[in-house]
C-alpha cells in the first residue's frame, strides 16, 4: 500500500469520528454558512497536517513529553468546550435567521479559533500519538506522501461537513435552527464534561 493511501486512511480515521470539533463546525455552518464552516474546517485540517509532520519526524520521542502535559491539556480542553457550548446555547435564540456574508477578517478569525480548539483537543492528540508510535517508522521512506494524504483526507472530510451544514444555512425555520444549535452545543458541553470527569477519575 502506498504511503499516500496509508495517509488518506489515517486522515479519514482521525477526522470522521463525531466529536466536539465536528459539532462546532456543523454549528458554524448552520449559523453562518459555508464560507465560515470551510474556514473552520481549514483550521482543523491545518492542525492535523502539522501534528502529522511532528508525529512522523519526532516519532516516539513525543510520547513522554505529551504524557507529562496531558492532564493539563485535558482540563483546558474540557473548560473551553463547556464554555463554548454554554455560550452557543445562550445565544441560540439571538442568532439572526440569515447572517450577512462574512468578511475576510471574520474568516481569518474563525480559522485561527479552530486551530486553537483543535490543538488542545485530546482526541486529536491521541490519534497522532498512535501515528507516532505505530506509523512513523513504516512511512519514513516516503513521509511527505503520508503527510499529504493525512492533510488531504482531513480537509476533504471537513469540507464535506461545511457543504452539508452550509447548505442548510438560511433554509431552516428559526425554531428548527434553534433546536439543532442547542443539540450541537449540548454535544460539545457533554464532551467537555466527560473530559473533565476522566481527569478527575484519573
Amino acid at each position: 500500500m502506498s504511503s499516500f493511501l496509508t495517509g488518506l486512511i489515517a486522515g479519514f480515521a482521525i477526522a470522521m469520528p463525531p466529536g466536539a470539533v465536528t459539532s462546532l463546525i456543523v454549528r458554524i455552518g448552520l449559523q453562518r454558512g459555508f464560507p465560515s464552516a470551510l474556514a473552520a474546517g481549514w483550521g482543523t485540517a491545518t492542525v492535523d497536517g502539522v501534528y502529522c509532520v511532528v508525529a512522523v519526524l519526532a516519532g516516539a520521542a513525543l510520547v513522554p513529553l505529551l504524557g507529562a502535559i496531558d492532564p493539563l491539556l485535558r482540563v483546558a480542553t474540557g473548560v473551553v468546550l463547556i464554555g463554548l457550548g454554554v455560550r452557543g446555547m445562550l445565544s441560540a435564540r439571538g442568532e439572526p435567521t440569515s447572517a450577512g456574508a462574512p468578511d475576510a477578517r471574520d474568516l481569518v478569525a474563525t480559522y485561527v479559533r479552530f486551530i486553537a480548539i483543535t490543538m488542545v483537543n485530546p482526541a486529536t492528540l491521541a490519534y497522532f500519538l498512535a501515528i507516532a508510535l505505530g506509523f512513523a517508522g513504516a512511512v519514513l521512506n516516503d513521509a511527505r506522501a503520508f503527510i499529504v494524504g493525512v492533510f488531504a483526507a482531513s480537509l476533504t472530510w471537513h469540507a464535506i461537513l461545511a457543504v452539508l451544514s452550509g447548505s442548510l444555512h438560511g433554509r431552516l425555520s428559526p425554531n428548527t435552527r434553534t433546536v439543532l444549535t442547542i443539540v450541537a452545543n449540548g454535544v460539545v458541553i457533554a464532551l467537555g464534561i466527560r473530559i473533565l470527569a476522566q481527569v478527575v477519575a484519573g
